[in-house]
């Protein structure tokens, strides 16, 4: 049972995407079996409605919010906010598994919507949305990583052909990126001069684009309709392209407007073209406004008057840096004063006496913000890729699989090696053993691993049936392992945001533990070792240590390697 809800600021559903067993579940306990003429999103929300009340007002009013709930029945209730709207999940997985979903899935909604949540009204965006949910855990792809494609001839062969195909696409942008993913694995990068590099979050966003992109190709491949018709993505433009939103520098979550175009070049090779729209300022302002806005709405709520000058402060000077930003990209003008027009309304209604009340004040403020979104969706340039393409499919013909380590250690059966401060991952292609290791018993194995690392644990091992899986968990600073000053205590670590999440918070705040002022440097390394049972601890253990000293030659600090590999 699993069920996605979105609820906007009136607690109307915005976006739901649940199975049967859960609407049967739902119309049970309103006794509505029989009930034809309610909609479903309309019983739901009504059966919800106390629940979601309840959050808001815990987290409003009391600034008590509390983010699951567990039934006696094993049914587990995740919440999350993300301005003004509540995200919720409810499902029969253990509790971290559907906050790291949830965190995802919020990703996934500023990843499209950007700030104008409300977009998710359009039956398009829900079906974008639908797609994504769907294929953030498909392929080879672990929680929190982005995988690379380790074979350097193929790699290299990739790059020159991206090199090429950029001179073939006419762009009135400057700032782009072209990309080529196997699955959903990062075969080559190439970026051009001057553009902001890509964050780890930023691929594995678009890995799963490419990764929803392909299972639609796939399962369409045989129909009898016009291929053109074929290659067309239902979520997408006629081109295969919309506007999306990336992370860049930003910790808080995607808020830089790109245009993105996806083509496909071969059965699960697909080009990602990224065209920086030159809006980076806006949209990171902006996204801090919005923020800072909704704290400021929660506090009139809770008439909090001690912390309401000092918001709105920082909300004065986070409208200004809005403004600036759009002067600087010669925004409409009317725009800008309407905004500082809003923001002094805003602070004297909260310090004077005036006509206008506070709340009436930041709705017109939250109004005028969401006139600001909508110039982050701008017209999506048109590139014609066909010069380029012909090009690509010669280059990749002859393209070879991920080099066999399995060869190399007799009873290894799969392995995956993650450096989770870059966000990348390396592993072998599931297609080698999926005879003994289903991609089911993979993701029990990463699921193990990762409630393994929030105990406060840095190595262990453990038997499932016929395998023997070993994980360990280490720190190197500059391609050399350190060990931190003082070791993370469990409870600390407990305390941290469940790991695997697509902007790897868990990581971040862990490194901060681990080496509190003096993470310059440092990587959080792990590895994910699966041998048959039969083979000696011991043995698994030392080609542990085999295995990851070889991918460190191939993925590690070394430059001249790093630059064959992106």
């Amino acid at each position: 049972m699993k069920a996605t809800l979105i609820f906007d600021g009136v607690n109307d559903l915005l976006f739901s995407k649940w199975d049967d067993e859960f609407l049967q579940r739902m119309k049970s306990f309103g006794g509505q079996e029989c009930d034809e003429n309610v909609t479903d999103n309309d019983s739901v929300s009504q059966l919800l409605a106390p629940i979601i009340t309840s959050q808001r007002v815990m987290a409003a009013q009391f600034g008590n919010t509390y983010s699951s709930i567990q039934c006696k029945d094993n049914t587990t209730i995740v919440f999350d906010e993300c301005l003004d709207h509540v995200l919720m999940i409810i499902s029969d997985d253990c509790v971290d598994d559907a906050q790291r979903e949830l965190m995802d899935c919020k990703t996934f909604v500023q990843h499209i919507c950007g700030q104008n949540i409300n977009l998710l009204n359009s039956p398009v965006y829900q079906e974008w949305l639908s797609v994504l949910l769907e294929c953030r855990t498909l392929g080879d792809t672990i929680p929190g990583a982005n995988g690379v494609i380790g074979e350097s001839g193929a790699t290299a062969a990739a790059l020159n052909a991206l090199k090429t195909a950029s001179k073939d696409l006419k762009l009135l942008f400057i700032h782009y990126h072209l990309m080529l993913f196997v699955g959903d694995k990062l075969l080559a990068l190439y970026s051009s001069r001057g553009s902001e590099d890509l964050s780890p979050p930023d691929l594995i966003l678009l890995s799963v684009q490419c990764i929803a992109a392909q299972e639609y190709w796939k399962e369409h491949e045989k129909t009898n309709e016009d291929k053109a018709e074929n290659d067309r993505l239902p979520w997408l433009s006629k081109e295969n392209s919309a506007i999306v939103n990336l992370c860049g520098g930003s910790t808080d979550g995607p808020c830089t407007p790109h245009s993105m175009h996806l083509v496909q070049v071969a059965p699960r090779i697909t080009l990602a073209a990224i065209v920086d729209m030159d809006l980076r300022d806006v949209g990171v302002t902006l996204h801090m406004s919005s923020q800072i806005l909704s704290n400021l709405r929660r506090l009139l709520m809770q008439r909090n008057l001690e912390l309401l000058p000092n918001t709105l402060d920082v909300l004065e000077a986070a409208v200004k840096k809005t403004t600036d930003a759009l002067r600087k990209n010669k925004a409409n003008s009317t725009l800008c004063a309407r905004l500082t027009s809003r923001m002094l309304e805003l602070r004297k209604s909260c310090t004077t006496t005036t006509p206008l009340t506070p709340e009436t004040a930041a709705t017109a403020m939250h109004t005028a913000l969401e006139a600001v979104a909508d110039q982050l969706k701008p017209d999506i340039p048109s590139l014609k890729m066909d010069s380029a393409l012909k090009g690509l499919k010669g280059i990749l013909a002859p393209y070879v699989d991920f080099l066999r380590y399995v060869e190399e250690f007799p009873g290894l059966i799969h392995f995956i090696y993650v450096d989770r401060t870059t966000g990348r991952f390396l592993a072998p292609d599931m297609a080698d053993c999926v005879d003994m290791l289903s991609a089911e018993m993979v993701k029990h194995t990463i699921t193990r691993a990762l409630s393994v690392v929030r105990e406060g644990y840095c190595a262990a091992t453990w038997r499932r049936g016929a395998l023997h899986v070993c994980g360990v968990l280490w720190w190197e600073r500059r391609g050399v392992a350190v060990r931190p000053p003082r070791a993370p205590h469990p409870a600390a670590v407990r305390a941290l945001p469940p790991p695997g999440d697509i902007l790897g918070n868990f990581y971040r705040q862990l490194l901060e533990l681990a080496f509190p002022n003096d993470t310059q440097g440092v990587n959080i390394k792990e590895l994910i070792c699966v041998h048959l049972g039969l083979l000696p601890a011991s043995t698994a253990v030392q080609q542990a240590r085999r295995l990851a000293h070889s991918v460190h030659e191939l993925a590690g600090d070394n430059p001249a390697v790093a630059a064959d590999l992106l």
